[in-house]
């Protein structure tokens, strides 16, 4: 979590902020999942509102980048889904997926950055290598 009474905090550009609370955000709900499975393979009855809660909270974090990259139709399907009393864990997890491919795509969870290219062609390669 951000620790805002440190002074590295108030010298750090609110984007890098914002993206660190996402990351927080998006880690939170993922050892939600993982709680979730844990008792769900041990045998034990358990409901999925704290992975519902955890996703909400995501969803809230970042609903203005999702608004702005979803169609419409696709954002107000998703926020009618998330407030919903509950949801199975197939849908969240689905829904979990679809947030993801959004951060990707926005380069916050990306870590393949490198372009690609064929490596067949040994002169494409080394355009891209000196690059």
């Amino acid at each position: 979590m951000v620790n805002f009474n440190n002074e590295n905090t108030i010298a750090t550009p609110p984007r890098d902020v914002i993206k660190i609370l996402i990351l927080q955000r998006r880690n939170d709900l993922i050892e939600a999942i993982e709680d979730y499975n844990k008792r769900k393979f041990i045998g034990s009855d358990t409901g999925t509102q704290f992975i519902q809660a955890r996703l909400f909270s995501l969803f809230l974090e970042i609903q203005n980048i999702l608004s702005r990259r979803m169609s419409p139709k696709d954002y107000e399907k998703l926020e009618k889904v998330l407030l919903s009393d509950s949801l199975e864990s197939r849908k969240l997890i689905d829904i979990f997926y679809q947030i993801n491919n959004i951060l990707d795509s926005a380069d916050l969870i990306k870590i393949d950055t490198r372009k690609q290219y064929d490596t067949s062609n040994i002169e494409t390669e080394n355009l891209e290598k000196n690059l």
